[in-house]
């Protein structure tokens, strides 16, 4: 009677201990597989980073290599603008311009100039590079909203102009040499920093890229 008082107290015991076994599995594979959340599908977004294959295909150049340029261009100039002696001797802020565009290239001359608006952009947030510099619209765009704003009245006129000596624009060239019949492409870009009155170049920042289809 005992024996068997015993063998049942320790398989009520085995149960007990084997039913805080799958407890506890439960527990961690809950924790470790936390209930999904709704968070929709990325629609087809990439990293704008990754070269997809159509950037493989296309007779443009490399996207994604035009998103590290405009990168490369950005910390480039943040790291050296408080060294430029034209920069760093002025009275006050010198200003900068998006300028032109000589695109020499089969890439849509779009694509470049996103990579333009995306590096001012990049520069816009960097303290180090406005501590020295402000950035400015284009004085004809800016000339046009004015306009439009005022059309019910209002002062016209043209915006700000500023000292031509103090002014920069910032100018991008883009260059590509091909070879068997578009199948391998070797480009040259480069964005400079050019002083308005003078014609000086203050700043270059290059970038070669060889592509292969």
């Amino acid at each position: 009677m005992n024996q068997n008082g015993r063998g049942l107290h320790l398989a009520r015991g085995g149960i007990g201990v084997a039913g805080a076994a799958v407890l506890a599995v439960c527990l961690g594979a809950c924790e470790s597989n936390p209930p999904r959340r709704e968070t929709g599908d990325s629609g087809g977004r990439i990293n704008p980073y990754a070269t997809t294959s159509a950037d493989r295909s296309s007779s443009a150049a490399n996207a994604a290599s035009l998103w590290e340029f405009s990168d490369q261009v950005a910390d480039a100039l943040a790291a050296r603008i408080a060294q430029i002696p034209e920069v760093r001797d002025a009275p006050y802020k010198v200003v900068v311009e998006l300028g032109d565009i000589e695109n020499m290239t089969n890439t849509p001359r779009q694509d470049f100039e996103l990579i333009q608006r995306r590096l001012r952009g990049r520069l816009v947030k960097s303290d180090t590079v406005t501590a020295k510099a402000r950035f400015v619209e284009g004085a004809r765009t800016m000339d046009r909203e004015k306009e439009r704003v005022q059309a019910g009245g209002g002062a016209g006129g043209m915006t700000d102009r500023y000292d031509e000596r103090l002014t920069y624009v910032l100018r991008g060239s883009f260059y590509e040499s091909t070879r068997g019949g578009g199948q391998v492409s070797r480009y040259y870009f480069e964005f400079n920093l050019v002083n308005l009155q003078s014609r000086d170049i203050v700043f270059n920042e290059s970038f070669d890229l060889a592509q292969q289809r």
